[in-house]
């Protein structure tokens, strides 16, 4: 059993290596030819690769996702390929988001062995009561026992930057998440800054302080 377990932890340290591997020669692609890959910003995950890609992992195809435009290696960490990332990016008719009709890195997913992943807008903070709400939903389905009792039961993951905080939707969201003990994850990305400014211009208390006060405990 031991050795199994050993040769499972290494198959998967390999896999999400190679990943990370991945995202960063993807980024750094786009960053060396963004004149030709692109006429607008591509803001990539540079930096935030290890923590997108080790929940990536986690996710089973009942889960619910809703990553924001820097999420390249969460998608990437859930299975999608680099060509399929390219081909939104490109506004290409064979993108398996949206055939093409999409901004960059804004993906919704309807795939049978992935997590689902549903359409949102580019607004700061904006997928946070969406996202709320496919949890609360989960936690209707088992609080009237109407839940797929042959699967785990599924969570949401709701991603963010540190500065979408300050964004009254995410305060709404937090205090009903945490009224209701909602199954969802946000995960919070900080970085110590927004689009333009850093965080002290812009918040009194760093993000973590910010979503502790939110708990029940």
């Amino acid at each position: 059993m031991k050795v199994l377990e050993r040769t499972l932890n290494k198959i998967i340290l390999e896999k999400a290596f190679a990943t990370m591997a991945t995202a960063k020669a993807m980024t750094e692609l786009y960053e060396e030819n963004f004149k030709i890959v692109s006429k607008y910003v591509h803001a990539t995950s540079r930096g935030h690769e290890a923590i997108q890609i080790a929940v990536a992992m986690q996710l089973l195809p009942q889960d619910y996702a809703f990553p924001y435009y820097r999420d390249d290696s969460m998608l990437l960490g859930i299975g999608m390929r680099p060509y399929d990332l390219m081909l939104q990016l490109m506004a290409k008719r064979d993108d398996p988001f949206s055939g093409g009709r999409t901004y960059y890195c804004h993906p919704s997913l309807r795939d049978a062995d992935k997590p689902k992943i549903p359409h949102q807008s580019s607004a700061t903070g904006m997928q946070a009561i969406p996202a709320t709400g496919a949890a609360m939903g989960f936690w209707y389905q088992e609080n009237i026992g109407i839940e797929d009792k042959n699967q785990e039961k599924p969570i949401v993951v709701c991603s963010l930057g540190d500065a979408s905080v300050t964004e009254g939707e995410v305060a709404e969201a937090f205090q009903m998440a945490a009224l209701k003990q909602l199954p969802i994850l946000y995960l919070v990305q900080d970085n110590g800054w927004d689009i333009s400014a850093n965080a002290k211009e812009t918040r009194a208390q760093n993000a973590f302080e910010y979503a502790k006060g939110f708990s029940r405990y």
